[in-house]
């Protein structure tokens, strides 16, 4: 979560206009009470970082010596920006919001390279391109090489940044070096569009060890928004994926007793029973399982159109909570999964069939990569299917489903018989 900071009281008016419309109120708005020198705003500026929320200082073209003095005061992870506005406050409502946008999609995506690992920075001296739909994540594993090096002819190397695009297209790096871009557009055959043999020696263990203070801030952060949530009984919707096991991590460290729910389709990602076993015996948390099946005889084939599993899915959770009082859900959504996620705010009520349900989303402002850093630096593992070389996990019919997962499922032997015929149908 991010505490958007400016100088004077109506500077914070049309900020808190932008927060209550886009986020529901849930980021944080501080002012610096109008004073333009550090020794004005000094003790203001100490109230405003007593928060756990990232800062993000918002300045007018007046305050750039402001800015300047500010930014030797305070400790990473933070961003200041000078808009091309005299006030905060001139700037048009919608611009202020881009700039927002922007920001937040800045402390996600920056990075810089220092020698053999990653930095994760919202200066991103790597120059890697930033967009509010795009994420990042870190391609790693033996099998995630062998398997990019036997289907498509590329070699990622050990460690690999991946910037992912909009239309699943992604930028690969090898340290400082743009290696391959490669289309993995659902309905089409994946597309290795270019590559260059340019691979640097990168360390996993370094980079997870450099970035331990940048996710630990966000883990704060994150803390802190789910202990508003302390008087309600927490419920974890989880699926073994990294985004719902950062969440069920954060939730497992707030809340003194959480419940995972595991709802199994049919058709589930294989491994995913072993991992959910193993993690929640580490975390110590409760897990429900709920199997679900999927009648594809009777359905047909889930589509884009008809995607019948997932009410299915939603509503076996829903069965699940309804027996629990007072619950809220604590989900992994993210911005950088689809722009209609990202235009979401934070919390959410659902209408349920036994009443109003809070759904609140503490990873929402995190990237892939965060995600995979955290969970490692909690000394767990990730699903092993991430290590082959996905980026996410569904159900192996899932209509979701791009080429390059269809043809990782199949060389791994995971491509069940009816995904089988149905591509041999297709021919």
């Amino acid at each position: 979560m991010f505490n958007i900071i400016v100088r004077a009281r109506k500077d914070a008016k049309a900020i808190q206009y932008i927060n209550e419309r886009n986020y529901g109120g849930y980021l944080k708005v501080s002012t610096l009470g109008g004073g333009r020198r550090l020794e004005e705003v000094r003790d203001s500026l100490e109230e405003a970082l007593e928060s756990s929320y990232i800062p993000i200082l918002l300045f007018g073209e007046k305050e750039k010596e402001l800015a300047k003095d500010i930014m030797a005061e305070i400790k990473e992870p933070f961003f200041i920006r000078i808009l091309r506005t005299k006030k905060v406050r001139n700037m048009r409502v919608d611009e202020l919001y881009s700039h927002i946008e922007e920001i937040k999609a800045r402390f996600r995506l920056g990075v810089s390279w220092d020698n053999d690992h990653y930095i994760l920075t919202p200066e991103n001296q790597l120059g890697v391109e930033i967009n509010p739909d795009y994420d990042i994540y870190l391609a790693f594993g033996e099998g995630f090489r062998r398997n990019m090096k036997a289907l498509l002819d590329v070699d990622p190397g050990d460690v690999a940044l991946v910037l992912r695009k909009t239309m699943n297209v992604e930028e690969y790096y090898s340290g400082p070096n743009k290696i391959a871009e490669i289309a993995k557009i659902l309905g089409r055959p994946t597309d290795v569009r270019w590559k260059i043999p340019a691979l640097e020696n990168v360390s996993l263990k370094k980079t997870v060890k450099a970035n331990e203070g940048y996710i630990k801030a966000f883990e704060k952060a994150s803390i802190e928004f789910l202990e508003k949530f302390k008087d309600k009984n927490v419920v974890v919707p989880w699926s073994g994926g990294k985004d719902s096991t950062a969440a069920l991590i954060l939730a497992s460290k707030v809340f003194d007793d959480v419940t995972a729910v595991y709802v199994k389709m049919e058709y589930e990602m294989p491994l995913t029973d072993e991992y959910v076993e193993k993690v929640a015996k580490k975390l110590r948390v409760n897990v429900v399982k709920v199997d679900v099946p999927m009648p594809i005889e009777k359905h047909g084939m889930p589509t884009h159109a008809n995607r019948w599993c997932t009410r299915m899915k939603v509503e076996a959770l829903y069965n699940a909570v309804k027996e629990i009082e007072n619950p809220v859900l604590v989900v992994g959504d993210r911005d950088a999964e689809s722009a209609k996620r990202r235009l979401k705010p934070p919390v959410i009520e659902r209408h349920t069939p036994f009443g109003k349900l809070l759904e609140v989303m503490p990873i929402k402002f995190w990237s892939g990569a965060m995600v995979q850093l955290y969970i490692l630096m909690n000394g767990l593992e990730l699903h092993p299917l991430y290590y082959q070389g996905f980026y996410r996990l569904g159900c192996t019919v899932c209509p979701s489903l791009a080429q390059w997962e269809i043809d990782l499922l199949d060389r791994l032997g995971y491509l069940p018989e009816i995904m089988k015929n149905k591509r041999a149908s297709d021919v």
